[in-house]
C-alpha cells in the first residue's frame, strides 16, 4: 500500500511522529489567524490520519495479532481516503474560506469506496491497492498545491511560496515513493525531513505575513479614522481642539478654533491649552473637575485671544479620549461672551438701584445675612448706618426732580468713595440709605458716620438752572454688640436716624432705647401722632 511504501521501517515511523509534532507546532503559530483557522485544522487532521495510515499496514504487527490482510488493506485505504478528504477541505478553505462542496465530496468518496471494496475483497490486487492509495492522496495534494500556487500568483509572499514548495515536495515524495521506493528510500527520507522543515517555515512565514497584514490594516484603519475625524472637526460649526493630556500640546484644531484664538492651524503645535486661560482659579477648577469625572459639560471659561490678549467667555464641553494610540483631551467650545454680557446686565439690574447704582433692598436682604454669619464665625462686631437726606422734598419742589435725583446719586458716590470696598451701600427706599460695616463696633461706626456726614455736607450740587446749593443728612448708628438680629438692628437704626432728625437734623445719633421711647411718647400726644416723624421734613 501507499503508506507502507513511505514508512516501511521503524525509522520512518519515527519520522512520522516527528512530522506530527512539527505540523502541530507550526500550525499552532497561526491559530489566531482567522483566515487560516479552518485550513490549519484540516491540515493537522490530514497529518494525523496520514500517520495512522503509515502505521496501519505494518504486516509484521498485523500477522502477530491475527488480522486479515485484506481487511487491513481496506482500512488503510479508508485512512488514505480520509487524508485526501481533509486535504481537499483544506484547499477549499484556503481558496474560498469554506469547506469543499458536500455533493462533490460524496461523489468522490463513493467512487473511491467502490474501487477500494473491489480491489480489496473481490479482485484483490496489491499493486492496484497501492496505485489507488497513491492516486487519491496525489489528487488531493494536487488541488491543494493549485490553490496555494494561485495565492502565490495573485498575492505573492514568502509564506505562500514556501507552503506551495512543501506541498509540491510532498506530492513528489508520494509519487516517487509509490514507484521507486526500493531504489531511493534514503533520499526519500531526506526529502521527508526537508519537506517538514519547509512546511514549518512556510507556516511561520504565513504567521508573520498575517501579522504584518493585520498591523497594516490597523494602521490603515487608524489613518482612515483620523481623516474622518479631521473632516468632521473641520466641518463642525463649533470651535474644536484635541490636545495631549500629558504635556498639554495641541494635536488638532479646526478653522473655527484657530480663528477664535488668533493663530493658524499650522501654528497650533506651538501653543498649549493653558496659554489661553485668563483666570488661574477658573482653569484649576476646570481641570480638577475633568480629572475627577473624565468629562465636563458646559463649563464657563474666561480665555483670551493670543494676538490681542482680549478676554472673552467660552462654554466648553471636554472629554478624555484615545487619539493616535495616546490619551488626549477633546474640547468643543461655544462663544458665550454676548450671553455673559446680557447675564451681567440682568444681574446688575436685579441687584442694583437703577438711579444711584447702589445695591437694592432685595440684594441687601440676601447678602447681609451671609456677611453676618461670617462675622459671627470670626467673632467680630458689625454695624449699620441709616442715612436720610434732610428736607429732600424741598429740594424736589425747589429745583425739580432731576436735581433731586442728582442729589441722591452724589450722596451714594460720596459714600462709596469714603467707605471700604467690602462695605455695603444700599438704597433702602426713597431718600433712605442703609450701610453695612464689617468688623466695626459702636465707636468706630460713629467715626465713620461723622466722616460721611461732613463729606456729604461739603458736596456742592448744581441745579438745572445753574444754581448751586448744599444739602445735609441725618444718620442713625447701631452695632451688633447687644444683638445680631438683622430685623432688630434695622428697626433700631431706623429709630436712631429718627432721633437725629428730631434733634435738629445734619447730625448722627447712636440708638438709645430710652430716648426713642421719650420722643415717641411726646410725639404721640401731638397733632402728628398718626405720622411717623421720619417723614416730616
Amino acid at each position: 500500500m501507499l503508506s507502507s511504501s513511505i514508512f516501511y521501517s521503524g525509522y520512518n515511523i519515527l519520522f512520522g511522529i516527528l512530522s506530527l509534532f512539527i505540523g502541530i507546532g507550526s500550525t499552532f503559530l497561526v491559530r489566531t489567524a482567522k483566515e487560516f483557522r479552518g485550513l490549519i485544522l484540516f491540515q493537522l487532521g490530514g497529518l494525523c490520519i496520514l500517520f495512522l495510515t503509515y502505521l496501519a499496514p505494518n504486516e509484521h504487527i498485523l500477522y502477530k495479532i491475527g488480522l486479515n490482510y485484506n481487511f487491513v488493506a481496506f482500512v488503510g485505504m479508508i485512512l488514505a481516503l480520509l487524508t485526501s478528504v481533509v486535504w481537499l477541505n483544506a484547499a477549499a478553505e484556503l481558496h474560498g474560506g469554506k469547506p469543499a462542496n458536500r455533493e462533490v465530496l460524496t461523489f468522490y468518496i463513493s467512487v473511491y469506496l467502490t474501487a477500494g471494496l473491489y480491489y480489496s475483497f473481490i479482485s484483490y490486487s496489491q499493486s492496484s491497492v497501492n496505485m489507488l492509495d497513491s492516486a487519491v492522496t496525489l489528487i488531493s495534494l494536487a488541488f491543494f498545491g493549485i490553490v496555494v500556487l494561485h495565492r502565490c500568483i495573485t498575492g505573492f509572499n514568502l509564506g505562500n511560496f514556501l507552503l506551495f514548495c512543501s506541498v509540491f515536495m510532498l506530492w513528489g515524495k508520494l509519487l516517487v515513493s509509490a514507484y521507486f521506493f526500493k531504489y531511493n528510500w534514503l533520499n526519500l527520507n531526506i526529502l521527508t525531513w526537508f519537506w517538514l522543515y519547509v512546511y514549518a517555515a512556510a507556516v511561520i512565514f504565513l504567521k508573520l505575513y498575517l501579522q504584518q497584514q493585520d498591523l497594516q490594516k490597523s494602521w490603515n484603519t487608524i489613518d482612515k479614522l483620523n481623516l474622518q475625524i479631521t473632516a468632521m472637526i473641520d466641518s463642525s460649526p463649533f470651535p474644536i481642539i484635541i490636545s495631549k493630556i500629558t504635556g498639554d500640546k495641541i494635536l488638532l484644531i479646526n478653522n473655527k478654533a484657530a480663528e477664535l484664538f488668533g493663530f493658524t492651524k499650522k501654528e497650533c503645535s506651538y501653543f498649549k491649552i493653558k496659554d489661553f486661560f485668563v483666570d488661574e482659579e477658573n482653569r484649576r477648577t476646570f481641570f480638577t473637575k475633568l480629572e475627577k469625572e473624565h468629562e465636563v459639560q458646559d463649563f464657563d471659561l474666561m480665555v483670551c485671544n493670543i494676538v490681542n490678549a482680549a478676554p472673552f467667555w467660552l462654554s466648553v464641553s471636554a472629554k478624555a479620549i484615545e487619539y493616535n494610540n495616546e490619551m488626549a483631551l477633546y474640547m468643543a467650545f461655544q462663544n458665550i461672551t454676548l450671553r455673559k454680557a446680557r447675564e451681567t446686565t440682568l444681574q446688575f439690574q436685579a441687584e442694583r438701584d437703577p438711579l444711584t447704582l447702589a445695591w437694592n433692598r432685595r440684594y441687601f436682604e440676601k447678602l447681609v445675612p451671609e456677611r453676618i454669619k461670617e462675622a459671627l464665625k470670626k467673632q467680630q462686631n458689625f454695624s449699620l448706618l441709616m442715612i436720610d437726606a434732610d428736607k429732600f422734598k424741598n429740594v424736589n419742589d425747589t429745583y425739580g426732580h432731576k436735581t433731586g435725583d442728582k442729589v441722591l446719586t452724589e450722596l451714594v458716590a460720596c459714600c462709596q468713595n469714603d467707605l471700604r470696598e467690602d462695605d455695603i451701600v444700599c438704597r433702602f427706599g426713597g431718600e433712605e440709605f442703609v450701610i453695612y460695616l464689617d468688623n466695626t463696633n459702636t465707636h468706630s461706626a460713629q467715626v465713620v458716620a461723622e466722616r460721611l456726614r461732613q463729606s456729604i455736607a461739603n458736596l456742592e450740587i448744581e441745579s438745572e438752572s445753574g444754581e448751586k446749593f448744599h444739602f445735609t443728612v441725618s444718620i442713625g448708628v447701631v452695632s451688633s454688640e447687644k444683638t445680631a438680629s438683622l430685623d432688630v438692628l434695622l428697626r433700631q437704626v431706623d429709630d436712631a436716624m429718627y432721633l437725629a432728625k428730631n434733634n435738629g437734623r445734619n447730625r448722627i445719633e447712636v440708638y438709645d432705647e430710652q430716648k426713642v421711647k421719650q420722643i415717641m411718647k411726646k410725639k404721640s400726644s401731638g397733632k402728628s401722632k398718626n405720622i411717623h416723624p421720619v417723614f416730616q421734613n
